[in-house]
């Protein structure tokens, strides 16, 4: 009877010794390969005085002009680089445990606030927190680097999270309202144009008013409102603007004086004003950059 009570409490030590095994590799964490995310800004290259221009751009309010503006102020942990691998924006590092419970971020190091901050785990935490919660998850402080993301359940696709959730203040540009201002201590380096003011009065989206600022070099670039009296359109076709039809049904009209600006043609809220500049010259324009 003896021998029979210690060989089950011997099996069941095993069992619990390969349980708590099983759940701790569970737990443990896997490297997320990320690239580096040098390429996601192309530096501007302006003549002398060219990165002093204050641009003006004429866009419908709505949801998609408040993300173009946040894009430019408040970056995301990853982004998709060109190649479509994730690539750390924020985040120098990317941890995941086996069961996609937890999930690790180690902060990008020096990185330049516009608070005139660094960034730290504090912030990305605040940032991040709420978010977070909705998940069903809890942000944990580990070290002056790194926290973690804990979920009750699998979050398999927490990176694209991640690559949609910002932290204010951390991005080239510092917006108010509908303008933005260059933040010359950003960590990438000094950004061609000193700023950008946004008009969303319907009235200027009429067709007339709408052609006469293209025509008058008043927009550096706009988003054509629909129906144009063909007189009004003969005006925006001889004026120095090219047509970018965008995947969303939008048709916009962009300077060739606004040199190296790259609509994104998936999501047109995802363009990145950092690298273009106002040049002094018609170029012909090549939407692709090429």
């Amino acid at each position: 009877m003896r021998q029979r009570l210690t060989l089950a409490a011997g099996l069941l030590l095993l069992a619990s010794l390969s349980m708590g095994g099983y759940l701790a590799y569970q737990d443990s964490l896997v490297p997320v390969l990320l690239g580096e995310g040098q390429d996601l800004y192309v530096r501007a290259s302006p003549e002398f005085g060219e990165d002093a221009a204050q641009l003006e751009a004429l866009m419908p309010a709505g949801p998609g002009l408040e993300a173009l503006l946040a894009a430019q102020a408040d970056l995301t942990i990853l982004e998709k680089g060109p190649g479509g691998a994730w690539a750390g924006v924020l985040a120098s590092g990317l941890q995941s445990s086996r069961h996609g419970q937890r999930w690790r971020i180690t902060v990008r190091p020096g990185w330049r606030m516009q608070d005139g901050s660094t960034l730290g785990v504090a912030q990305v935490g605040k940032a991040l927190g709420t978010e977070v919660a909705r998940l069903g998850g809890e942000v944990r402080l580990i070290d002056a680097a790194t926290l973690d993301l804990r979920f009750k359940a699998r979050q398999d696709g927490l990176p694209g999270q991640l690559a949609r959730w910002r932290v204010p203040g951390s991005g080239p540009f510092v917006q108010r309202g509908h303008s933005l201002t260059r933040f010359d201590g950003f960590s990438h380096g000094r950004a061609g144009v000193a700023g950008l003011i946004i008009a969303t009065d319907p009235a200027l989206m009429e067709s007339h008013a709408w052609a006469q600022g293209l025509a008058s070099g008043r927009w550096a670039w706009a988003v054509f409102p629909g129906h144009i009296a063909p007189e009004d359109m003969a005006k925006v076709r001889l004026a120095p603007y090219d047509e970018l039809r965008m995947k969303d049904g939008s048709v916009w009209f962009l300077s060739r004086r606004l040199r190296r600006l790259r609509p994104s043609a998936d999501d047109w809220t995802r363009t990145r004003l950092f690298g273009a500049w106002k040049g002094a010259m018609d170029l012909p324009y090549d939407p692709l950059g090429m």
